[in-house]
């Protein structure tokens, strides 16, 4: 009787999703499409497009008793073990989670129920706020977020997720003075270092300049990146920098 009840209370709940019909909004697909432009650039108007939207997240028939883990392009092959859903879809996708290349756990989330079905047949795509993605995303995997898995297989930037989920603007860090300043103070503080500059990355979220004074030769050189890559591993930017390129320019 008591699961009864709480099934009616929540089939009585207002969402603001009873008009969706799965499919992809409009925006999205317009920022999607834009991929002639710089990856800052599309990176940048897609994120913008997808937090003023809502996306779709996948839920098996049954909650799983963990998360499945699986790789990008690898089918669901073992039969789940029957659980009981949560009153959250975003926190049951949870446990459908996909591991990604380089390891790191991330939230599937999709842009359209076709694209659900591209991926798995045997889940359900359920309509949720992207700032509630964010945040399941955040507490149950590596903050990361993995969209249209299994067609686009798109990986998007921690620190936009981190951002979305505590319902701040996400200031790319290619545009960030404030973060960039802070590096810049950190990588000066090296020996042998005489100038930081910062860029768009190609494929890395930033591209760190750091120019190096090369009068007292290779070794030091060397020695001068070295402590500028142990900087730039510091998990404490992980919440503001995804990815960083270090390109050194000889002085």
């Amino acid at each position: 009787m008591a699961a009864r009840g709480r099934l009616e209370r929540l089939l009585a709940a207002p969402t603001p999703f009873s008009k969706d019909d799965g499919s992809a909004d409009p925006a999205v697909v317009a920022a999607l499409a834009e991929q002639d432009l710089p990856h800052h650039e599309y990176l940048d108007r897609l994120l913008a497009a997808l937090t003023a939207s809502r996306l779709i997240v996948p839920v098996a028939a049954h909650a799983v008793g963990g998360p499945t883990q699986l790789r990008l392009g690898e089918a669901a092959s073992a039969v789940p073990v029957h659980e009981p859903h949560t009153a959250d879809a975003a926190q049951d996708a949870a446990e459908l989670a996909v591991r990604l290349d380089d390891g790191h756990l991330a939230l599937p989330v999709f842009t359209s129920a076709a694209a659900v079905a591209a991926w798995r047949a045997d889940v359900r795509p359920v309509p949720v706020t992207p700032q509630r993605a964010a945040q399941v995303a955040c507490a149950q995997t590596d903050q990361l977020w993995v969209l249209d898995a299994g067609t686009r297989d798109l990986r998007l930037p921690r620190p936009a997720v981190v951002a979305l989920a505590g319902g701040e603007e996400w200031i790319p860090s290619w545009r960030n003075e404030p973060v960039q300043a802070e590096v810049a103070s950190q990588l000066g503080a090296v020996k042998g270092v005489t100038g930081v500059a910062f860029a768009p990355g190609e494929q890395a979220e930033l591209r760190v300049f750091i120019r190096v004074d090369a009068s007292a030769g290779t070794p030091a050189v060397a020695a001068a990146l070295e402590q500028c890559q142990y900087v730039m591993v510091n998990p404490a930017w992980g919440e503001f920098i995804d990815t960083v390129e270090l390109c050194p320019v000889p002085a």
